[in-house]
């Protein structure tokens, strides 16, 4: 038995279109995250801002505090229904060398998950215990 989506996602964390490059670059930084997901007021998901794309505008040139995050994103990001099961998660971002992963529940933004959650949900010492466990809650990433 494994765990879903919904059990190692984080929080929702995202940034709106219109957001300057400058804060997403921040929120990245800050969140510990290699790419932000940017949805709208509905909570659907539009993209993502990734730290490539973020170095990019960077070695361009590029004022980050003068474009957009809609400006920089990544139209069709890897995405996950909050059910989708963890194996399969690896398997997606192994075949598309991403670094995260958008989860959506009922075409909604719920979440994310990067390599890093997957890797500490598979190598925490709790996980064997929780995934015997009838759940009810994310499974808390140290």
């Amino acid at each position: 038995m494994g765990i879903d989506a919904w059990h190692i996602m984080r929080k929702k964390i995202s940034m709106g279109p219109v957001s300057t490059a400058q804060d997403v670059a921040m929120k990245i930084i800050s969140s510990g995250l290699a790419a932000m997901p940017i949805v709208d007021e509905q909570q659907e998901v539009l993209g993502v801002v990734t730290e490539i794309g973020i170095l990019g505008a960077i070695r361009q040139g590029t004022d980050l505090a003068a474009i957009t995050a809609a400006s920089i994103m990544v139209p069709a990001p890897l995405v996950a229904d909050i059910n989708t099961p963890s194996d399969e998660l690896v398997r997606m971002l192994l075949e598309n060398c991403c670094s995260v992963i958008t989860v959506l529940n009922e075409k909604k933004y719920a979440g994310v998950i990067s390599r890093h959650m997957l890797m500490d949900a598979f190598t925490s010492p709790r996980f064997s215990r929780y995934e015997e466990k009838e759940r009810k809650g994310p499974f808390a990433c140290i």
